[in-house]
């Protein structure tokens, strides 16, 4: 069975959005405009589904293949740390990464280039680490994506069993949903999360 992501997002007090990662297929419930957006994660733009997956979880190095870019990796001292340089691999190609540690090996900063193009993809940034029910994590979590900052502050952390939690965001009978490939998807996707025009990888 593939691995499963669900994320739910919320403005203040009011539910924004549902977001469900299966596989390759993905599923966002975009509340506040009664619009659900559906279809496969595209493989030639980003960093494709196990790149969203990661992206989610940034704090998990533990998937082979984030552990094989790590082992391809250079190193380098910086200010109170260490920076590994390499290519994290997708089917859009190799995206350059930087990420920074501190001299206890914990990440402090992320960096992923686009692929055969200058430019950043995504820039993530982790608090100091603490100890939670749950295991180890960074105290926040920061995501820089052009014009746009989503700030995660990680208040607890436990482990539950496998499966116990599923979840599939319904849509309302009169909301649109469209697919992934409609040209007003990503539109609605870019207006919704503040990003420019010219940042359309997902």
């Amino acid at each position: 069975m593939a691995e499963s992501v669900v994320v739910i997002g919320y403005a203040g007090p009011v539910r924004a959005m549902d977001a469900t990662l299966l596989g390759d297929s993905i599923y966002v419930a975009l509340r506040p405009m009664d619009v659900g957006l559906a279809g496969l994660v595209p493989r030639d733009r980003g960093l494709g589904a196990r790149g969203l997956r990661f992206l989610t979880r940034p704090w998990d190095f533990s998937s082979p293949w984030v552990r094989e870019a790590i082992e391809r990796t250079s190193v380098e001292p910086v200010e109170k740390g260490w920076r590994l340089s390499g290519t994290f691999d997708s089917d859009s190609g190799a995206h350059p990464y930087a990420l920074e540690l501190d001299s206890k090996g914990a990440p402090r900063r992320l960096r992923i280039g686009r692929a055969g193009v200058e430019g950043t993809l995504i820039v993530v940034r982790y608090g100091p680490p603490r100890s939670y029910r749950g295991g180890r994590l960074p105290r926040w979590i920061e995501w820089e994506r052009g014009p746009s900052l989503l700030r995660l502050a990680i208040d607890e952390f436990a482990r539950t069993s496998p499966g116990r939690f599923r979840h599939a965001p319904a849509a309302d009978p009169e909301w649109d949903v469209m697919t992934l490939d409609d040209p007003r998807s990503r539109d609605l996707l870019r207006r919704f999360l503040g990003v420019g025009a010219e940042e359309v990888e997902p």
